[in-house]
């Protein structure tokens, strides 16, 4: 695969392709950043973030090692569409990248380099990550022991979180990653509890929520407004009021509220909450 055919593949903006396109980079050296990336993640980062430039030198050797990957999911016998799906990740971080730096390139590589590693893979609507559950965890008929493979779920940036979406994800998961129990986790802001506080009971992320047993919640996390607001302040005066959202999770700040973070698990067979909202 070329760069131009993967660029357009996960839908990149002009100036982030020529970026790329444009990048001036020996094959030695990439050879040896992509070593040196295998071996030794951090010390590959801590090299790249101390250099000027480093974003777009991100961006360029994040779609080479894309590009790289695309082997190995040919060889796993992976649809093309499932590829671009989970590399459109790529295009998603560059664009906020240019939001909140004014420039192309990649900040969030920490996050980015479970892709490329092939350990998180987007299907439909919503992302999976397989990992080791960190503690046990029994709650009435369920129970999940500590280190037990299951499914971490993680909600990108885009489309709409319809109930229709997200069944279709969680059913291409099932048959996707075979041999791996259909464990879902999720940790998440869509998951605090107290959202109820600024959404109507039929909206997506309540559904969404409902199908998850909230087993811990974070009061201190500031995430909800991160992602609502696309930054973090003291003063809740300063949020914006362009999104109905942000309308009313900003009033609900201003009034002493807290928005904080949820973790839950999702076991199909034992919640059905997902069946009666449909």
């Amino acid at each position: 695969m070329h760069l131009l055919e993967f660029c357009k593949g996960i839908q990149l903006g002009e100036v982030a392709v020529r970026i790329i396109v444009d990048y001036d980079m020996e094959e030695s050296e990439y050879a040896e950043l992509k070593q040196r990336f295998q071996t030794d993640r951090h010390s590959f980062f801590q090299h790249i973030t101390g250099a000027a430039g480093y974003r777009q030198k991100l961006l360029y050797l994040f779609a080479r090692f894309s590009i790289d990957a695309y082997g190995e999911y040919r060889v796993r016998g992976i649809a093309d569409k499932i590829y671009f799906d989970t590399f459109s990740d790529i295009r998603v971080w560059c664009e906020v990248c240019y939001r909140d730096y004014g420039e192309y390139g990649i900040e969030e590589y920490n996050w980015l380099q479970e892709h490329v590693r092939l350990r998180l893979f987007r299907l439909g609507r919503l992302q999976f990550q397989p990992i080791a559950f960190e503690s046990d965890l029994k709650e009435g008929n369920l129970t999940v022991e500590k280190h037990q493979l299951v499914l971490n779920v993680h909600i990108p940036e885009g489309e709409p979180l319809t109930p229709q979406e997200v069944e279709h994800s969680f059913s291409l998961a099932r048959a996707f990653f075979r041999g791996i129990p259909p464990i879902y986790t999720c940790r998440s802001w869509l998951l605090y509890p107290g959202l109820d506080n600024i959404l109507k009971a039929e909206s997506n992320i309540l559904r969404f929520q409902r199908l998850f047993h909230i087993y811990e919640v974070d009061e201190a996390s500031r995430e909800a407004e991160q992602r609502i607001f696309n930054r973090v302040t003291a003063d809740p005066s300063e949020y914006g009021e362009e999104t109905s959202l942000q309308c009313a999770a900003k009033a609900f700040l201003q009034n002493g509220g807290k928005l904080g973070r949820g973790c839950g698990i999702y076991v199909p067979e034992t919640n059905n909450h997902f069946d009666q909202e449909v």
